[in-house]
């Protein structure tokens, strides 16, 4: 389960990684660099239209698909199960072709209610592997971009933090990921196989739970380090 991450990333570095040329980022729609972000928050999306064309914009975290007479759905959309994704009537059409990269600097995932931090080596960005659906109210609103992300059974260590943990996309099958052409169906096993190697080489350690309204990088700091910055 991912539901608290961190966006310490550069949208122009991003953009330039993944291809996304200077005029399908929607710079205005982006959110800013924050350390928490959680559900319902705008987080980052990145995705290929029909023409193949890729853009980054912001999105609202818990998906909603287009068919939904309102926006609070019942049940938390946030997280889609990879396994079951292609079956569930929330996300079968966006996992057939409306796939997705959220981007991370790293995520949190909860023992209980102590939190750690999950990061790559070298602080490089994580591409967790996402679904999008847009959604307006009615025919007189504007389109809103939502956005869920792919979790698959946790592994090693962090297995004994929480038994759900973020998909992740390998850079050479982030092609195939976000082709609208390409049915999720057939290419998941592949994605998740690629995904538990990248994911084996995460470094993670447990910070403190930060206060509801702090940001900054204090919330990644290791809980060690929190605790002896308190004593001054």
């Amino acid at each position: 389960m991912c539901r608290r991450f961190s966006l310490d990333l550069d949208w122009n570095t991003v953009a330039s990684d993944f291809g996304v040329d200077d005029e399908d980022v929607d710079t205005y729609a982006l959110p800013a660099r924050t350390f928490r972000v959680e559900p319902k928050q705008t987080i980052v999306v990145l995705a290929a239209g029909e023409d193949g064309r890729r853009h980054l914009s912001g999105g609202y975290w818990s998906l909603v698909p287009s068919y939904s007479d309102k926006r609070e759905l019942t049940y938390p959309t946030y997280n889609a199960r990879m396994e079951t994704a292609a079956q569930k009537p929330t996300f079968k059409d966006a996992m057939r072709s409306r796939r997705a990269i959220i981007p991370a600097s790293g995520y949190f995932e909860f023992k209980g209610r102590r939190p750690f931090y999950f990061h790559a080596q070298g602080d490089a960005m994580l591409a967790m592997a996402g679904l999008f659906s847009w959604w307006r109210d009615n025919a007189d609103s504007p389109w809103t971009l939502t956005a869920t992300i792919l979790t698959c059974d946790a592994i090693e260590e962090a297995a004994k933090i929480h038994n759900r943990m973020p998909l992740l996309v390998s850079r050479d099958m982030t092609g195939q990921w976000l082709d609208r052409h390409v049915d999720g169906s057939g290419i998941i096993d592949d994605i998740h196989a690629a995904s538990l190697s990248m994911s084996e080489n995460l470094d993670c350690y447990e910070v403190a739970e930060p206060a509801p309204e702090e940001d900054g990088p204090r919330c990644i700091r290791p809980k060690a380090e929190r605790v002896c910055l308190s004593l001054f």
